[in-house]
């Protein structure tokens, strides 16, 4: 009996300590996500080998140095017989001869000048570094906005339970009062029917809106790369909903200089900088292109060998060269010119997407103005509304006490309520997301 205890005590204590959630901030959740995004850790890779290529790049501006040793053994046979010398026959006997060689080289050879091709390298591959540093922030910028989208549709479903929750437990209340009202006499049984059918309604209101919360956070953490075999919940303490609309106007009337907002957002947006480094990108590869065709290449090198017959001797022969050469692409099958070209396309096709780019921003910036102006307009409908259906609730409430009013008009006003400020609760949170999208299409989202 004692052991059937202790294992069912265990098994309970086990069961609750995993059932338990785990309480996650947003700061939680991007930390997490930069941490364990696989897209970032690629990002790091490209990085660390564009470093890579930069310090090879860097040394092919530098004379390489060879060196080189070998040894040969070489065996002569003829065999005996005569040799005709100016008409003379000569006797000549058998040979078997043998010899080694043993020899050892250095050699050094350097690029004196291609038309500056090789410095050209060495900025592209900067340059190429730089921009893969750009792509990993832009990255990191469009994650952070993904994953604040998810958190916040989190707070908004948490807040969606409970005001159903605070429905469902006012009418469980009103069914209690019509109860008492049905006992005195005052109402029939249908009352209490009908009542009990709204109750029901708002439990399974409160139930769908526990299942969307739930989905939600599964959404965010798989956004953040957290484990989906655990249960989470979000505090919520970073977005606070008590925003006047004052201060809201305020915000909207401080940001609404649209070319003031597109030039910030030029100078910070990852993907517009990205743009403009690939026009010096393909700037770089036009600049090797054309140096390809127009510049010779001069190299210069040199050597220094020791050989001899033994390795104790092989100092006895010492060659030391030195010397230049020079080449010139004279026709190679309009290859060189084809790269000049094509690159040139490339520079000119990048100008126009740059170019883009910043129409598509502006236009973002602006439709998201509107968006905002618009919450704002909502809100003040809303908080208006909200009085009203206040007013009207209370009124149902009491027109049914005194026995002027009926249970449906109470519903009504109540599912009325209910919505308006579910409404209210999204805008609010709608408000925010713009606020913070605001900053991702200036660049300014950082956390």
């Amino acid at each position: 009996m004692l052991r059937n205890t202790v294992f069912f005590t265990s098994l309970l204590f086990f069961t609750n300590l995993f059932s338990q959630e785990a309480e996650i901030t947003f700061k939680d959740a991007l930390n997490h996500a930069y941490k364990n995004d696989p897209n970032i850790k690629k990002l790091i890779n490209s990085i660390e080998i564009q470093e890579s290529n930069i310090k090879a790049s860097i040394g092919s501006l530098l004379p390489d140095l060879k060196f080189s040793s070998g040894w040969t053994r070489t065996n002569q046979f003829i065999d005996a017989g005569n040799i005709n010398i100016n008409g003379i026959n000569v006797p000549v006997a058998e040979r078997n001869e043998t010899s080694d060689n043993f020899s050892l080289s250095l050699r050094s050879d350097v690029i004196l000048f291609n038309g500056f091709v090789n410095y050209d390298r060495v900025t592209l591959n900067r340059q190429q570094r730089l921009q893969n540093l750009l792509q990993l922030e832009k990255y990191k910028s469009d994650l952070t906005f993904r994953i604040l989208n998810a958190y916040i549709t989190v707070l908004k479903n948490q807040k969606i339970v409970e005001i159903n929750t605070a429905t469902l437990e006012d009418s469980r209340k009103q069914l209690e009062k019509i109860r008492v009202f049905v006992e005195v006499g005052k109402r029939t049984m249908s009352d209490v029917y009908r009542q009990d059918v709204v109750v029901a309604q708002n439990e399974l209101a409160v139930e769908q809106a526990k299942n969307n919360l739930d989905k939600s956070v599964t959404e965010l953490a798989y956004s953040a790369n957290f484990p989906l075999d655990k249960n989470y919940s979000v505090s919520g303490k970073e977005f606070s909903t008590d925003i006047s609309y004052d201060l809201m106007e305020e915000y909207i009337n401080s940001n609404s200089d649209l070319d003031r907002l597109v030039d910030k957002a030029l100078r910070n947006r990852y993907d517009y900088r990205i743009a403009v480094k690939n026009i010096d990108l393909l700037k770089a590869n036009l600049d090797i292109a054309r140096s390809s065709v127009i510049f010779p290449t001069i190299s210069g090198f040199s050597s220094y060998s020791l050989s001899g017959q033994k390795i104790t001797n092989i100092s006895n022969q010492r060659i030391f060269t030195v010397g230049l050469s020079l080449s010139y692409p004279i026709f190679q099958g309009f290859s060189l010119d084809n790269q000049r070209q094509q690159a040139e396309l490339n520079l000119n096709s990048a100008r126009a997407d740059a170019e883009l780019l910043k129409n598509q921003i502006a236009l973002e910036i602006k439709k998201l103005i509107i968006d905002m102006k618009s919450l704002l307009k909502q809100i003040e409908i809303t908080d208006r509304n909200i009085k009203n259906a206040q007013q009207d609730l209370l009124l149902a409430e009491e027109s049914y006490r005194i026995g002027t009013g009926t249970v449906l008009e109470i519903n009504t006003a109540s599912v009325n309520l209910t919505n308006i400020l579910i409404n209210k609760s999204n805008l609010i949170y709608n408000f925010i997301l713009a606020q913070k999208q605001l900053e991702y299409y200036q660049g300014l989202l950082t956390y």
